[in-house]
């Protein structure tokens, strides 16, 4: 096998379904499965998607509680069998036989851990990034640019061909299995947000380059999925936490104090924008991959 393809489902299975049939329409010449995880949908949104599954070669492995993009991720990568990971977000349709090329590309570059593509939404305009820099002291100081800005001067390049960068889109990460077995994979204690900052830290730890792969696209329909979470304070709590466990205390602790400080005064000016924020990094707060289960 060729590609493991697992796509996480959460009470929008018609998106799932759209993911599902552009991967079959665009997807020759590679051997590949693919496995949908329904994170505790609803009874009537994961019959529908049960029903359209039916007599189908896709895996479906249900959970008995919503474990969020890390947890969920994690839980369709155990039915893995391939010799690469694509984790590809339910709403999201590919346009053209991306796989294949990426499969090729990383096949001839040992050293890539993930390779990620350009993402563009439903009108094919792009976004403001598919790829960034590293979201520390500086890049809060220093470099808080559009991505494009800050590699063209890294790069001095148009940046049309593959270049690496710090960090790819979440919403299509394509892995060797050997590289995302050697960093740890996707983090199950993180619900939702900076996932993909956390293992590509721990993919360069581990030798391993992430790399912006520009000469393919995919469609990005955003959000279809996450319509319910409480997002401004998961934000903040998913952030606190990958620096926590990837950096040494004294850093997290310098880096909470610049925050606290920047958001304190932004919520004087934009309470309803950064209030949350601002409380989590003064009193903290539980995740919701704590208060969803039951």
């Amino acid at each position: 096998m060729d590609i493991s393809i697992i796509i996480i489902n959460f009470n929008s299975s018609t998106f799932t379904i759209g993911c599902i049939e552009s991967i079959h329409r665009h997807t020759k010449t590679v051997s590949f499965e693919i496995i949908v995880v329904d994170n505790n949908s609803s009874s009537k949104d994961l019959l529908i998607l049960e029903t359209y599954l039916e007599n189908s070669s896709v895996k479906l492995i249900k959970s008995k509680v919503n474990l969020g993009f890390g947890g969920g991720n994690h839980l369709g990568y155990q039915f893995a069998s391939g010799k690469h990971y694509a984790f590809i977000n339910n709403d999201v349709e590919l346009t053209e036989n991306s796989l294949l090329k990426l499969l090729q590309y990383s096949n001839a570059h040992p050293d890539i851990g993930v390779l990620g593509l350009h993402q563009v939404n439903a009108e094919q305009k792009q976004f403001r990034y598919s790829y960034r820099q590293f979201i520390g002291f500086n890049y809060h100081f220093f470099n808080q640019k559009k991505p494009q800005a800050y590699y063209g001067r890294l790069t001095n390049s148009d940046l049309s061909k593959p270049f690496e960068v710090d960090i790819v889109s979440g919403a299509f990460m394509f892995f060797k299995k050997v590289a995302y077995e050697k960093a740890g994979g996707f983090d199950p204690n993180i619900f939702l947000f900076y996932e993909e900052m956390d293992v590509c830290l721990r993919l360069k730890k581990a030798g391993y380059k992430t790399v912006f792969y520009p000469e393919s696209t995919f469609i990005h329909f955003m959000g279809k999925s996450s319509t319910n979470v409480k997002i401004r304070a998961e934000f903040t709590i998913s952030y606190l936490y990958v620096i926590q466990k990837n950096f040494t205390y004294s850093y997290f602790c310098a880096m909470r104090l610049m925050l606290l400080l920047k958001y304190g005064f932004k919520s004087i000016l934009k309470p309803k924008k950064y209030y949350a924020p601002f409380k989590i990094l003064l009193r903290g707060g539980n995740s919701l991959v704590y208060s969803m289960k039951p």
